[in-house]
């Protein structure tokens, strides 16, 4: 069975010649092969490889540091939109896929070896798919994968063995987005409906929230950072936001229209993050210094985003594109 998927992934998989597509000062995009795809989230995988979620053609994309992309078409019936991506304790991949109401998992060469059903549902009916809407995911410093139930109102946990724990979030309806960890283990997560931030604790599941000052700013994805805070995007708001593990919160405005989704911690000590709504990649220093750059395709609606093993910033394009941001090139400030 597992044989039978690694081939007919690898059997449908597209390999583009590495190198570049275009260039703009430190940012490189690479295209797909193909016209109609929509790259979502991004991350650094265990072999030294970025990996991808794609959302209109259900695929999981393999990045090199150098730009050569793989597609793998993920198997199944019911497969859908496919949500976050994180490298787990056990050497593969796992993703959500929002159809199947599912945490998946991938290994490194293509192998789809997993799949696991989320016992919760949707709080309210009448939305597009009746499950928990999984969202982001992560590992966890507990070597378990944790992932946000957007609409079924809870943070889950995964173990290896796919053993799954809910734990509800006290807000009704606050559509938790994304998860993150700070140093003592804590889980941190996003509510992009209910304008706040919470704060998880695995040994006894209680929940503290915090509420953002900025109302309707919909919170989105959230990183931990070098200096020990948790970072966070608020899409409408054209804000990022910065919470202390003991709650405190700072919000740092970026140009306005920005939009901005995915963030990443980069080895120069500033957060980054993509600039949905107009087509750029920004750096925001711990001291709240704020530079953005373009991305060299019109419309390019960087999305997820990802520190990569080479020490670059790495964003998916949903404009058919994978875009390395050199750090170093970009230069470095405080």
């Amino acid at each position: 069975m597992l044989r039978s998927r690694l081939l007919a992934g690898v059997a449908i998989a597209l390999a583009m010649a590495a190198g570049a597509v275009a260039a703009e000062g430190p940012v490189t995009e690479f295209a797909l092969s193909s016209e109609g795809h929509r790259p979502q989230a991004i991350v650094a995988g265990p072999d030294g490889n970025l990996w991808v979620t794609e959302v209109i053609q259900h695929k999981i994309l393999r990045v090199t540091p150098e730009g050569k992309i793989t597609e793998f078409a993920v198997p199944g019936e019911h497969v859908g939109v496919l949500q976050g991506i994180t490298a787990g304790p056990d050497g593969n991949l796992w993703f959500t896929s929002r159809e199947e109401n599912a945490v998946r998992r991938v290994s490194p060469a293509g192998e789809f070896n997993g799949t696991f059903v989320i016992p919760t549902k949707a709080t309210r009916t009448g939305l597009l798919t009746p499950g928990s809407w999984p969202r982001e995911i992560a590992a966890g410093p507990d070597a378990n994968v944790w992932f946000a139930e957007m609409a079924g109102n809870k943070i889950g946990r995964i173990t290896p063995k796919g053993e799954m724990t809910e734990f509800p979030v006290p807000t009704p309806e606050s559509g938790p987005y994304s998860v993150a960890f700070d140093k003592s283990g804590k889980v941190w997560f996003t509510e992009s409906a209910a304008d706040k931030v919470g704060r998880l604790d695995p040994a006894t599941g209680k929940v503290d929230e915090f509420k953002l000052p900025t109302a309707k700013c919909l919170p989105r994805d959230m990183v931990a950072a070098p200096d020990g805070n948790l970072w966070f995007s608020e899409n409408q708001a054209d804000k990022i936001g910065r919470v202390t593990p003991t709650g405190e919160i700072k919000e740092f405005a970026v140009p306005k229209g920005s939009r901005p989704v995915g963030v990443a911690a980069a080895a120069d000590g500033a957060v980054w993050y993509a600039a949905f709504g107009t087509g750029k990649v920004g750096r925001v220093t711990p001291g709240g210094a704020v530079k953005e750059w373009v991305m060299p395709t019109p419309k390019a609606q960087p999305f997820g985003m990802a520190a990569g093993p080479d020490g670059n910033i790495w964003v998916a394009e949903q404009a058919n594109r994978i875009a390395r941001v050199d750090v170093k090139a970009a230069g470095s400030e405080r």
